[in-house]
């Protein structure tokens, strides 16, 4: 077969398969066809599920798959392939997109390595047998966090992120509390030289495992004594103002001086410990006195990491004398795809350090984590994006933790808009101005992305648990906050931090 009839027939099978799906094989034949659009996306793992479901919104249902990267958590790569169902800047609907997502390394991956242009590894999908499928290979996806093909495949040498995305604006990467052993801040002109925009506003949340959860519970009385955790419905778009009322809180001050070693220790303090007996009375668990401060967080570099620095250490962001807390950490972390590190910092504290989201999530949930260091019958606290949802895992099990309100206020998506829950930061999406010029293709579609990524009705098309973690900025919609209706009443945010600046405080200004 000539090379011209090979192109012919892989064009006309992506005809035939188009309607139907878009597997690895209609992409292996797309890619020789010259269709594919390939876009490599990284950092900010814990807008994943964000992403995730943006991404569906485009896409023909009929084509749309979901692949992940190597296992059935998805924690470091993964992608989504699909034809556009609309015109996405110049890339026309019925266009075959394969729009790969790293989330390994966090949302320093997303600035640093873009505006050096340098290589970065994905992963690699082709119809070969790196790819199989998982969750009986049902096609198309219908749901965006849950994958219908693992590919084991990764490429790194000449591979180059097209565009970035970070929890926070760039340079508030660039503080040496946020940067990765051995890594070097950029300069401003290579901030400069990024294309960078704000995409949404993005909730954290402070998190535990059941059972602090339940523990925490009946310490506030919301469960007597030795009764079952009540638990929040797995649908959070049926919460009501008694699902919320079941929800524990901890103090914004306690959480602060656990994330940054000051529970324990000092001469004043010799012989008294300072841990979970503080939220956790001996009367409700007679040995929380002297249960390990279990940390699970994220590793320099990241987000989520950068955003707890700010609300919780003040760093690098108050810089008075003696103002900054240094959080908790690992000696030499390197925000890196593998590894995960684990230390005892100064018993009986254990950090734990994950490259992403999903790494966090498995520490502080999971109980069989003992091998790992995390006491098995210990409490244990992290901060995540607050779009994920615990119960609905990779394969809908459940991951064992959940979400806290901090000083009596739930992290949830009406508390925060109005300014009742601030802890809230504006994510950002950035590419390099070279190597994805103004006007081209390529940098159409990213600033279509960009744009239309966190409106009101981007937001109202995703799924309910992606809803709860996502606002709109004040900018984003027109109008007057008190006079908003339909997506932009429900999505629209009040509040909002200085431009490209997370150490502003968040203040309402609509």
């Amino acid at each position: 077969m000539t090379k011209i009839h090979a192109i012919a027939a892989a064009a006309a099978l992506v005809a035939a398969g188009s309607v139907h799906a878009l597997t690895p094989a209609q992409i292996d034949a797309a890619r020789t066809a010259g269709t594919l659009q390939e876009v490599r996306i990284a950092g900010a793992s814990a807008l994943r599920l964000s992403v995730a479901a943006y991404v569906k919104e485009i896409c023909t249902p009929s084509s749309f798959h979901v692949i992940w990267n190597s296992n059935a958590e998805g924690t470091s790569h993964r992608a989504y392939s699909c034809n556009l169902d609309l015109k996405v800047g110049n890339y026309n609907a019925g266009t075959p997109v394969l729009i790969y997502k790293r989330d390994a390394g966090g949302s320093g991956q997303g600035v640093n390595p873009i505006a050096l242009a340098a290589d970065q590894t994905h992963m690699r999908v082709l119809n070969d047998a790196t790819c199989t499928t998982i969750n009986g290979g049902a096609t198309p996806a219908t749901d965006a966090a849950i994958p219908n093909f693992i590919c084991t495949g990764t490429e790194t040498t000449g591979i180059k992120s097209d565009a970035g995305i970070s929890d926070v604006e760039p340079q508030l990467l660039q503080a040496s509390v946020n940067l990765p052993s051995g890594t070097t801040a950029l300069t401003p002109a290579q901030v400069s030289g990024l294309d960078s925009g704000p995409l949404a506003q993005a909730l954290f949340g402070v998190v535990v495992n059941k059972k602090a959860y339940r523990a925490l519970q009946e310490a506030q009385g919301i469960i007597g004594a030795g009764a079952s955790l009540i638990d929040v419905p797995a649908d959070q778009s049926t919460w009501t103002a008694a699902t919320i009322a079941t929800i524990p809180s901890l103090p914004a001050t306690f959480v602060r001086a656990m994330l940054t070693g000051q529970l324990f220790g000092g001469a004043a303090n010799a012989g008294q410990l300072k841990g979970w007996n503080i939220v956790i009375p001996t009367s409700v668990d007679a040995n929380s006195a002297i249960k390990t401060l279990n940390i699970c967080r994220r590793t320099e570099g990241s987000g989520t990491q950068a955003a707890s620095n700010a609300f919780f250490a003040l760093n690098p962001c108050n810089n008075s004398a003696g103002g900054l807390y240094l959080p908790l950490g690992v000696s030499g972390s390197s925000g890196n795809e593998t590894t995960t590190n684990a230390t005892v910092t100064s018993a009986p504290i254990l950090v734990q350090e994950g490259s992403s989201a999903g790494q966090v999530e498995n520490c502080v949930g999971n109980d069989a984590q003992a091998a790992a260091g995390l006491d098995n019958i210990a409490y244990a606290l992290g901060v995540l994006g607050r779009e994920a949802n615990p119960q609905r895992g990779a394969v809908g099990s459940d991951l064992n933790y959940r979400y806290v309100k901090l000083d009596g206020v739930a992290p949830v998506r009406n508390e925060a808009k109005v300014g009742n829950y601030g802890f809230v930061y504006e994510a950002s999406m950035q590419w390099n101005r070279t190597t994805v010029p103004a006007g081209s293709d390529r940098q159409l579609f990213l600033s279509a992305l960009r744009s239309g990524f966190g409106t009101p009705n981007a937001l109202a098309a995703v799924d309910s648990d992606t809803q709860q973690g996502v606002m709109t900025p004040p900018a984003g919609f027109a109008g007057p906050y008190a006079s908003a209706t339909g997506n932009a009443a429900l999505f629209g945010s009040r509040v909002s931090r200085v431009a490209a600046n997370s150490c502003a405080g968040l203040r309402m200004i609509k």
